[in-house]
């Protein structure tokens, strides 16, 4: 625990802003990586706030304390942002009752907060428009949040439950480790009127379906990018993310971001395009596909959503590895590249519509 002598220093200057009327509170108490040892946290000193300077507040950021309201916490009537970092001996009811009295909060970020349980909000946000919830330790979020515009994550894959953002614009998701197929569906259930997807997933895997055997499907998604770190397990299901798009029948523009080993050149594995059940993009007006190294399964990809995409205005194939060819440029091979792109030039040029282009490089 901090000594008693810090403690009382602290507590005064708190109570100082407090006194002040202040509506802007920041507290950062977290010390060097080095010496981020148990037990070494502020506990926020709640009892120091009255009902009038807990309406004062509209801002609070907060990081390294523990963050555990009293039992007769009536909320931060007006606070409007809440930035919340390493967060010590907060567990998920503490939350949940900070949270469901937050009645105006609009903007809420968690980052590094370890509750290792569910992060769930029952009370509706109805003013919520911005959430995000980045390396946190957490097994579910749940929110009631009808004005959400854009959500933000990163962490292990784990259940997200947004069901009642209708107005939800933008989200970007990256997962540390999930089957393809899963987190999509996932997502399906979970933010079913998202506009504009940012899809990324690290470690990844890939199942043998065409299909998510679900009802659902994306009502309002537009706009997808999708980021995929590809194993030589996965060279030959590549075209299985197809099904993906026979559940965002509206979209129109769709980035896939491929990053792969050098074992995914002119890989030979994988079905036929002819495999996969009739569907038709009419929506899609723009694709983009980067880190293309000539694998079978891009190839089909390329070639089925060409075929079936009549309003198809652009097609940009690119060679370049957005993440691996940064850490690596030795791995870039100008020579592989042009016989990769060499392989579907003439083959997408004869299937585009009149007036369509296709960019290569």
């Amino acid at each position: 625990m901090f000594e008693s002598k810090l403690v009382h220093h602290l507590d005064n200057w708190i109570r100082f802003a407090i006194s002040s009327g202040t509506k802007k509170l920041a507290f950062d108490l977290a010390p060097s990586s080095n010496l981020l040892r148990p037990g070494y946290h502020y506990t926020f000193p709640f009892h120091l706030l009255d009902k009038e300077s807990l309406s004062c507040l509209h801002f609070l950021q907060l990081s390294f304390v523990c963050f555990k309201p009293p039992s007769h916490f009536a909320g931060l009537p007006n606070l409007r942002k809440l930035d919340l970092y390493l967060l010590k001996g907060t567990t998920r009811q503490d939350l949940e009752n900070i949270l469901g009295n937050c009645c105006k909060l609009e903007c809420l970020s968690l980052v590094r907060c370890h509750l290792n349980d569910e992060l769930r909000v029952v009370q509706p946000l109805s003013h919520l428009h911005y959430l995000k919830v980045v390396y946190c330790e957490i097994t579910k979020i749940e929110f009631h949040a009808a004005s959400l515009s854009t959500f933000v994550y990163d962490g292990t894959y784990i259940p997200i439950a947004l069901r009642h953002a209708s107005k939800l614009e933008n989200a970007k998701i990256s997962f540390r480790g999930a089957v393809f197929q899963h987190a999509v569906a996932s997502l399906l259930s979970g933010l079913p009127d998202v506009q504009n997807l940012t899809l990324d997933v690290l470690i990844l895997r890939l199942e043998t379906r065409w299909a998510l055997n679900s009802p659902r499907v994306f009502s309002q998604l537009r706009h997808v990018q999708i980021m995929l770190m590809i194993s030589y397990e996965d060279h030959d299901k590549i075209l299985y993310i197809v099904s993906f798009l026979r559940v965002a029948p509206l979209i129109e523009r769709l980035e896939v971001h491929f990053n792969g080993t050098s074992t995914m050149w002119f890989a030979n594995e994988g079905p036929s395009r002819r495999e996969i059940p009739p569907c038709e993009y009419t929506h899609l007006k723009n694709l983009r596909v980067s880190g293309f190294r000539g694998a079978r399964g891009q190839v089909e990809f390329l070639m089925h959503i060409v075929e079936n995409a009549p309003a198809i205005q652009v097609v940009t194939v690119d060679t370049t590895q957005r993440l691996t060819d940064a850490w690596d440029p030795d791995e870039v091979k100008p020579e592989l590249n042009s016989d990769a792109l060499d392989m579907v030039r003439g083959p997408l040029l004869d299937r585009l519509p009149v007036g369509a282009k296709l960019l290569l490089s």
